[in-house]
């Protein structure tokens, strides 16, 4: 809908900029573009019918800036002849129209409109016809309010009857195509034919021409649901119909046709025949809604004063009584009947006008009442952070498989968890391990040109138990394949030292001693090249096998741990140690290994001897049966000497030749 600032201004006067009001509304929640021309394009929301109109959005604008609209002022003049005969009205079917209201014009003159009304509706997107159509098409941007007007003279007997169309029934409307009519369309008749589409587009029997000396004026209130059904099923979507159907203020019926009378005689030089026809079947009433402003606390995470609550929906329009025991009654105003039904509409009213960049963005509570959010979801919460920053993407997979798959795997499916009602065989198998699913989102990748696949999925494992449900699991799971490196130029490939550092960075993000490492003989990893962390789980690479069933072209690596051990042993709070007063040194030590002997061993055997002195040790180089470590020497109180490092230098490597029987390297 597009609304001249210029026509905005009379209703409401306002300090800001055309690019700020813009702004304000699309933040109040009606997404906005300035236009050239100081022109405003809204984009209404389906539920916001009271949007459909300048007045409407003055509305907004007033409660966004707290400045107050000017009321439309109406100078209608009756002639002191009476309505009488010029019109008569009967609704036959109240249901689709509960209001229909009339008056008549005499002696107008048709012409073209003043320069300002043609302006109007042009800026609007509407195209000026004369001063007859324009004031009912004006009123109808201006007030929301959908008018028609018909030449007196070409409705028979001056005798309006609003009903269904009769089967099979033909009309042709104001924009030359003919539409045969449905037994359930309500229609505008004359006792000889019908003369309108109700709430859609009036007939071209009785179209306003310059012929025309005497117009017989409509407004009224249309069933929403009828009229939408009747446009989508003519195919004919009019200004009106789009008001129609998403509801029009009741009360504006009367206010638009009042105003539209007085119009129409001045822009026209014509006489308002004294008083109206106002058929009404049930007529509609406010509704009351009760607030509760600890409801609005809770529902918005923010406590909002009473005060600037009450002050929001009164500048929406709506009726506030004066708080009892923390609860207001709110009655609706019939503009804002179709959109706000609970109290949970009120709240989100006063969360858009006051602000939702006034609200602290948080996290929210999730669990049951009574129970926070529990540690373990922190946790695993946190464990996602540390390997998506290790450069590894969170993937999802199903947790049913198929027999094809546990064979591929080498895991035996007869004694896993079988779905009673499986949808396909592919999916009739409770998961036991990460890797399965893992496996096949890597194929997938694989398949559609991705080389470098790096993937960590949290999920559940599900485990025969002797009772009626089976045991779930949460087991952490990681694949990597290919280069970690973003450049073309560096060919590094994954392998066993990458998957353990990424584990060593998730035990060093959660606060956790990494635990002792050995070797492993799982069926999933290949011989020689895997191992197992101790109460964790495994990690290293994949057995050739698995690879060659999966068709997976490069060599892959993964882990696999027990999340549930993982969470039990991170820190609730970590403990930070201030940093050392005093320098370290370094020696590194190269050595012949044994084949038995494992890395855990030596960084003990290192530690042992080394007692407090020592404050690290790592391997970093290796070749074949050689390996270099680097051990780092400091002393808390006071800063070590050469001689002191030699000394327990010498101690170390004694330790390692005498119980590990390690080699040096000269």
């Amino acid at each position: 809908m597009r609304v001249p600032i210029d026509w905005l201004k009379e209703l409401i006067i306002f300090r800001s900029s055309p690019g700020q009001v813009a702004q304000m509304l699309t933040m109040g929640g009606l997404e906005t573009i300035l236009l050239p021309d100081d022109i405003l394009e809204v984009d209404v929301l389906p539920n916001r019918s009271d949007c459909w109109s300048v007045r409407g959005i003055a509305r907004e604008v007033s409660a966004l800036t707290k400045f107050k609209q000017k009321p439309i002022k109406t100078k209608l003049k009756e002639s002191f002849k009476k309505l009488n005969s010029a019109v008569k009205v009967e609704v036959r079917d109240k249901d689709l129209c509960p209001r229909y209201m009339a008056r008549v014009i005499e002696n107008v003159k048709v012409a073209d409109s003043p320069e300002w009304l043609k302006k109007r509706l042009e800026q609007a997107g509407m195209r000026p016809v004369n001063n007859v159509v324009d004031v009912t098409n004006y009123l109808l941007l201006e007030l929301g309010q959908p008018m028609h007007a018909f030449d007196s003279a070409l409705v028979k007997d001056q005798f309006i009857i609003v009903r269904r169309a009769n089967p099979g029934e033909k009309v042709v409307t104001l924009d030359g195509k003919e539409h045969k009519l449905e037994s359930d369309m309500l229609v505008i008749a004359d006792p000889d034919k019908a003369i309108a589409v109700a709430g859609t587009m009036g007939c071209a029997n009785t179209e306003v021409s310059p012929a025309t000396k005497s117009v017989i004026l409509e407004s009224a209130y249309f069933n929403p649901i009828s009229i939408h059904k009747t446009s989508k099923q003519l195919k004919t979507r009019s200004e009106s119909s789009v008001r129609f159907e998403h509801g029009v203020d009741w009360n504006a019926v009367e206010e638009a046709l009042d105003r539209g009378a007085a119009l129409i005689a001045e822009l026209g030089r014509g006489e308002v025949l004294k008083g109206k026809v106002d058929a009404i079947g049930q007529e509609m009433k406010p509704k009351i809604i009760e607030l509760r402003f600890d409801r609005v606390t809770k529902m918005l995470g923010i406590e909002i004063p009473q005060g600037d609550i009450t002050s929001v929906l009164k500048r929406l329009g709506f009726q506030v009584t004066n708080p009892k025991g923390g609860i207001s009654k709110v009655e609706i105003p019939l503009f804002r009947a179709m959109d706000v039904e609970r109290e949970i509409d009120l709240i989100e009213e006063i969360a858009r006008i006051w602000g939702y960049n006034r609200i602290d963005p948080t996290m929210p509570n999730i669990a049951f009442p009574g129970k926070d959010v529990d540690r373990e979801d922190a946790l695993r919460h946190k464990v996602r952070e540390i390997l998506a920053g290790c450069g590894l993407n969170e993937a999802q997979s199903y947790s049913m498989l198929g027999p094809k798959d546990f064979e591929n795997t080498g895991t035996p499916s007869d004694k896993a968890v079988k779905i009673a009602n499986p949808l396909t065989i592919e999916e009739s198998i409770m998961r036991v391990n990460m890797l399965t699913g893992l496996l096949k989102t890597a194929v997938h990748n694989q398949n559609r040109g991705i080389d470098n696949i790096f993937l960590f999925e949290i999920g559940k494992v599900f485990l025969p138990s002797k009772g009626k449900l089976p045991d779930e699991k949460w087991l952490l799971g990681g694949l990597v394949v290919g280069s970690p490196f973003m450049s073309a130029l560096d060919k590094g490939e994954v392998d066993y030292f990458y998957v353990k550092g990424v584990i060593e960075n998730l035990c060093r993000g959660l606060g956790i001693e990494m635990p002792a490492v050995a070797g492993s003989d799982n069926y999933l990893l290949q011989p020689g090249k895997g191992a197992q962390v101790e109460g964790l789980g495994i990690f290293g690479a994949l057995h050739p096998d698995i690879q060659r069933n999966f068709e997976l072209t490069k060599p892959a690596f993964f882990f696999e741990l027990d999340l549930d051990a993982l969470v039990k042993l991170a820190a609730v709070e970590k403990k930070l140690e201030p940093l050392p007063k005093f320098p370290s040194m370094s020696r590194d030590i190269s050595m012949v290994i044994p084949a038995d002997l494992d890395n855990q061993t030596i960084i003990e055997t290192v530690q042992r001897a080394g007692g407090e002195l020592v404050e690290d040790v790592f391997p970093f180089d290796k070749y074949k049966d050689s390996a270099a470590y680097r051990i780092v020497y400091r002393h808390p109180g006071h800063t070590l000497t050469e001689q002191e490092v030699n000394t327990k230098h010498q101690e170390i490597v004694q330790a390692l030749t005498s119980k590990l029987m390690v080699r040096l390297r000269t």
